[in-house]
């Protein structure tokens, strides 16, 4: 096979496997869309961790707040029906998760500016603070 026949086929193989992604995600997630309860409740022990060891000022209590709320999980039930996805022909599966490709980067883009935002507020010590807890917060 030449490289060219190599790398279409690749591209179909995986074009086939992403239609099962947003069923699969949805197979493991809870009814809420994967915004459990313990999920939250770990995600505000962090925040109130990083608050702590941040030690804000009075003039960044609100830089924070925005911050959190920005980072906050996506809304429940955003996840496609999975018999829904089930009747849909592939093409129109892919059409589905690209707009929730779409949606999942404008929702990335708002959360940089956040961090940018929040970020450009803290002063030299305290943006070490942050770049260790959140490198450590995305590792897992």
């Amino acid at each position: 096979m030449t490289k060219f026949r190599k790398n279409i086929l690749l591209i179909g193989l995986a074009t086939l496997g992403l239609g099962n992604v947003p069923m699969l995600a949805q197979a493991n997630c809870g009814p809420m869309g994967g915004g459990s309860e313990k999920f939250s409740q770990q995600m505000e022990k962090r925040q109130t961790q990083m608050h702590d060891k941040l030690k804000l000022t009075a003039e960044q209590e609100t830089a924070w707040k925005k911050f959190n709320e920005t980072m906050k999980p996506a809304g429940a039930g955003k996840r496609p029906d999975r018999s829904e996805l089930a009747s849909l022909h592939a093409p129109e599966r892919m059409e589905k998760m690209l707009a929730m490709m779409k949606e999942h980067e404008s929702r990335m883009v708002e959360r940089v500016a956040a961090v940018k935002e929040f970020y450009a507020v803290l002063t030299l010590e305290q943006q070490k603070l942050f770049d260790e807890q959140f490198a450590q917060h995305r590792r897992r």
